[in-house]
């Protein structure tokens, strides 16, 4: 279990639904079991994997659909799985009793199956999953929490015969095992994507109030799809696009954008999004170089931003400052930008830079080009990254230092850190939030012309005051 655990804690958990993290996992349990054994808890956890990354969210329920037993989930990632021998070519139905808001599944080799419940009555209710087991001879049950408290008992299989086969269960996708990236066509954005502690900005004006429209958190958990700046693409990345024209996030802001704010409150109204005076709140966050009283205050001390991304498609028209440039990926603090991550394709390139700006508070700013140059008469940048390319990047916020990394085939293509000791952000009345998307630096071009960038990875991380 020890060897599970760790894997757990290396894992990229970016789907709501954790579904590659059992994709991750299960492939490290040996295949002995010739069919569901202890399937309705009644021996513990006999027989099963308990996926639990917090340590507290599995546990042996009381309140079971028959029996006197069921597996209860309360965390995000937590699960159970068991491996199960088949008979390859053969079409199956797994069933449970779910009570609450879960996901039952199946990983048939580098392929999972899975069906999604999302109840808040406390009745119990039988969940089916229909798959092909392919030429596999053993594949892995799963029951996994999806949001809220969730109970699984009575796994059951049984195989579907000819003349009442039922199609595959219409929700799948390649595991991250077998490089992919957990992420399936068939899902909205906050389903693939644990989005609860992010918002997004659009360049749509939906209320005609001259603003860019805001989506909440709980409007991206749910489900909220927009299929011209914000949806799910078919290989089940999220894909965030913006326009040239389009609405503003404020008065003084020049460019639309397409982008995710960072909401460490989590959905919980009772914290402001922001405080008038600056002044960090529990929704944002603060270098650990700004005073104590500012890191009590805060909802997390310093921090790293993950992403796996292809930038599709970025503006040709418009003037040579401004062509072809796209922000990735930012950290915002009150009224300034320690850093803004740039790429950029000029027309007639075949590959694009990679750039970075860190602005000192109420001062300039310092680029860093990372690969290429973000010169607007740059050569083509022969080491350059290429539309729909995936490449990552880590920016990450420590102290003083604040660095940013450009990871591509698992080897760092780029990397550099900037001194914040006379930036001035650690002040007691600041504070931070990442962001995350595309925010299009062209305002000059044609109306319609766009940037657009797939993400396929997305984790933001923070640690309280120590």
């Amino acid at each position: 279990m020890s060897g599970l655990c760790s894997l757990l804690r290396l894992a990229s958990v970016s789907g709501l639904f954790a579904l590659s993290v059992f994709a991750e996992v299960i492939a490290a349990v040996d295949a002995e079991e010739q069919t569901i054994l202890n399937p309705g808890f009644e021996s513990g956890w006999a027989n099963w994997v308990d996926g639990d990354p917090s340590g507290t969210g599995t546990a042996i329920s009381d309140n079971a659909n028959s029996g006197s037993k069921s597996a209860k989930l309360s965390e995000k990632s937590s699960y159970v799985a068991q491996v199960v021998q088949v008979n390859p070519n053969t079409s199956y139905q797994l069933t449970a009793s779910v009570r609450g808001t879960g996901n039952l599944g199946v990983k048939v080799g580098s392929e999972i199956f899975f069906e999604q419940q999302d109840s808040k009555t406390s009745d119990w209710r039988q969940l089916s999953v229909n798959f092909s087991s392919a030429d596999q001879r053993a594949i892995t049950i799963f029951g996994g929490f999806a949001g809220r408290e969730v109970r699984f008992d009575d796994f059951a299989l049984a195989v579907v015969s000819d003349d009442g086969q039922a199609a595959d269960s219409s929700i799948k996708f390649l595991s991250s095992s077998s490089g992919g990236y957990g992420l399936s066509p068939d899902l909205t954005p906050g389903q693939n994507f644990d989005l609860a502690d992010w918002y997004l900005n659009t360049p749509d004006d939906a209320d005609g109030n001259g603003i860019s429209d805001r989506f909440s958190e709980s409007d991206l958990a749910k489900g909220f799809t927009d299929p011209r700046y914000f949806y799910t693409g078919p290989d089940g990345g999220l894909v965030m696009r913006s326009t040239i024209d389009g609405a503003k996030t404020s008065k003084n802001t020049r460019f639309a954008r397409t982008e995710l704010r960072e909401m460490l409150r989590r959905g919980n109204r009772s914290i402001k999004t922001k405080l008038d005076d600056g002044s960090p709140n529990k929704n944002n966050w603060v270098f650990s170089s700004a005073p104590k009283r500012s890191q009590l205050a805060a909802g997390g001390v310093d921090g790293t931003l993950k992403a796996t991304l292809a930038v599709n498609h970025v503006t040709t028209s418009g003037t040579s400052s401004q062509v072809g440039r796209v922000v990735i990926g930012q950290i915002h603090a009150a009224k300034d930008e320690p850093i803004r991550l740039y790429y950029r394709k000029l027309p007639g390139h075949t590959r694009g830079s990679v750039y970075a700006a860190h602005e000192v508070s109420r001062g300039d700013d310092i680029y860093v080009d990372l690969i290429g140059s973000r010169s607007k008469s740059a050569k083509d940048p022969a080491d350059g990254i290429a539309l729909n390319e995936k490449f990552s990047y880590v920016i990450e916020a420590q102290g003083h230092q604040l660095s940013i990394r450009i990871i591509q085939n698992k080897k760092i293509r780029a990397e550099y850190s900037f001194d914040l000791t006379d930036s001035g952000y650690d002040v007691a009345k600041d504070y931070m939030y990442f962001k995350a998307g595309v925010y299009n630096q062209n305002n000059s071009g044609d109306p319609q012309d766009f940037v657009q960038a797939t993400f396929y990875k997305l984790e933001n991380k923070h640690r309280g005051y120590q």
